[in-house]
């Protein structure tokens, strides 16, 4: 009898950590839009400076 409750412990904790895990290791599938660095105002304020200006 010691030996079921044992096995039916054992079974129940290694289930419930394998479902933490999972829980854990989970890849969200949200994808967030990529940032349109060219369109924002700052980029455009310093594009002379990417175009060369800013090269020795």
């Amino acid at each position: 009898m010691k030996l079921l409750i044992t096995l039916l412990l054992s079974t129940l904790a290694l289930f419930i950590y394998v479902k933490r895990s999972y829980k854990y290791a989970s890849v969200n599938d949200e994808v967030e839009a990529p940032i349109d660095y060219e369109s924002t105002q700052s980029y455009k304020d310093s594009e002379v400076w990417f175009s060369g200006v800013g090269r020795y």
